[in-house]
């Protein structure tokens, strides 16, 4: 019996998910410059929050990632939602103080999701072009997970799919 009820208060805490005292970050666009012959795209970008304080002072999140849609619109958490996205790893015991602000860095990889989401392929630079064509911005938020919280997501980050397109003519 007693086996039982602690696997019952176990359920139970695993279902409780803590919310955070941190605001939706306010994005901004920096830059933008393709690595090499890679198919990776740094993107710097600055925030009106520290990411590394958005669950608890100095508790570094699980995941720390930009995702973007590729399709316009809203950019969706579920990896089956968008064909073609792009999201990366932000690093966030490496932000630089710039006023106000926090600047942050990512090396965005630009996708197709295949079977449902289950898998992905790298788009090449005839792709990308195809996928880009007629789109102004590519929108993108910080999205952040941590034990014991909720998901962390920012505001939208907007980056011009003009300097993506001069990154693929370099």
């Amino acid at each position: 019996m007693s086996k039982c009820l602690w696997l019952v208060v176990a359920l139970l805490f695993l279902g409780c998910a803590r919310n955070y005292d941190s605001p939706p970050a306010e994005l901004g666009y920096l830059k933008v410059s393709r690595e090499g012959n890679t198919s990776l795209y740094e993107v710097s970008f600055s925030s009106t929050v520290k990411f590394l304080n958005i669950f608890e002072q100095n508790k570094r999140p699980i995941s720390s990632m930009p995702r973007c849609s590729l399709e316009g619109g809203e950019v969706s958490m579920d990896h089956e939602a968008d064909q073609y996205s792009a999201s990366g790893l932000v690093p966030v015991t490496q932000a630089v103080r710039h006023g106000d602000t926090w600047v942050y860095r990512s090396a965005l990889s630009f996708y197709e999701s295949l079977n449902g989401g289950r898998s992905m392929r790298a788009l090449k630079g005839d792709e990308l072009r195809r996928v880009l064509q007629g789109k102004q911005f590519v929108p993108c938020v910080y999205t952040a997970t941590a034990y014991g919280f909720k998901s962390y997501r920012s505001g939208v980050l907007q980056i011009p799919t003009a300097d993506i397109l001069y990154g693929l003519n370099e």
